[in-house]
């Protein structure tokens, strides 16, 4: 049995969509200069620097796969190839050369 004499709280109207967005702009650009206080400068620099510097490490194993296969690693992915999908033994391969496992390869790839 509640007799009313409690003290009334008004209920905050809701804002207009205009009035909300301006809020909410304000409260953003707060943020914004509390987060920009606690950044160290200095030590995204640094970060920044390392993180070009191991872009170059990439840069330089990059450069290096890019180079041409030798015979032997390009003789060797051929086997793999025909062993994997053409279901081809090892053995198959023993005592042949570059060029006549290049051929098998041409034939069986063009025909895949």
């Amino acid at each position: 049995k509640d007799k009313g004499k409690g003290i009334m709280v008004e209920e905050p109207k809701p804002l207009k969509k205009q009035a909300q967005i301006k809020q909410d702009e304000a409260y953003a650009r707060e943020l914004e200069a509390e987060l920009n206080k606690n950044i160290d400068w200095d030590k995204v620099i640094n970060h920044v620097q390392r993180k070009e510097k191991e872009d170059n490490d990439v840069k330089r194993y990059q450069a290096l796969k890019k180079k041409p296969q030798t015979k032997a690693q390009a003789k060797k992915n051929m086997m793999i190839y025909l062993r994997n999908v053409v279901r081809f033994k090892m053995d198959y391969f023993k005592g042949m050369t570059y060029d006549d496992i290049r051929q098998v390869f041409e034939k069986k790839f063009n025909s895949n």
